[in-house]
């Protein structure tokens, strides 16, 4: 009887420790099902003016309307299930222009806006080495910024410091974003 009662409390205690196991495994799976993560391209292309001064100022700046919300229904989710948003990389390049180059700008900072939200430095690059006609830029910001892409409307804007005139040009900006959200 004693060696049953050793036997059952044995057989209990393993088949507790495998059911424990099973749930914190699946607990993984069920996060993995759940959880929808994919990147988020956006462009833009912003056209600056003239600049005959030197010194800091803003390049340019182009308003986008956000498809974030059709992006996340084609990957089964939804605006309200967005958990978060985060800047993945910023390249900026001249648009149709192989010859141009970056050789009289010393810095650029790359800003998002939209209603309701501050503006934030997201990404930037300085220094600028001469013959860049395209940058990568540094991110500036691990921020989850759902928020300012959930808005109907958003602002990319380049600011900078340029240490000659700069004539007019288009620019056009790429921007990843990771998204990970939760599925329906």
């Amino acid at each position: 009887m004693a060696i049953l009662k050793i036997i059952m409390n044995n057989t209990i205690k393993l088949f507790s420790v495998i059911l424990i196991s099973s749930f914190i495994s699946m607990g993984g799976c069920l996060s993995k099902i759940t959880t929808v993560n994919f990147d988020y391209p956006t462009e833009a292309t912003i056209e600056t003016v003239a600049l005959n001064n030197v010194g800091p100022q803003t390049f340019g700046e182009s308003v986008l309307t956000s498809d974030l919300k059709a992006e996340l229904e084609k990957n089964n989710t939804s605006l309200d299930l967005l958990d978060e948003l985060k800047l993945k990389s910023v390249t900026i390049s001249f648009t149709n222009d192989s010859i141009s180059n970056f050789n009289d700008v010393e810095n650029i900072e790359f800003y998002i806006a939209a209603d309701g939200n501050p503006e934030v430095l997201i990404a930037s690059k300085n220094p600028i080495l001469d013959n860049q006609n395209s940058l990568s830029l540094d991110i500036n910001s691990t921020e989850n910024l759902a928020n300012y892409l959930k808005a109907t409307t958003f602002t990319y804007r380049i600011k900078g410091t340029n240490s000659a005139a700069l004539p007019a040009k288009s620019l056009n900006v790429k921007a990843v974003w990771t998204v990970k959200a939760s599925a329906k």
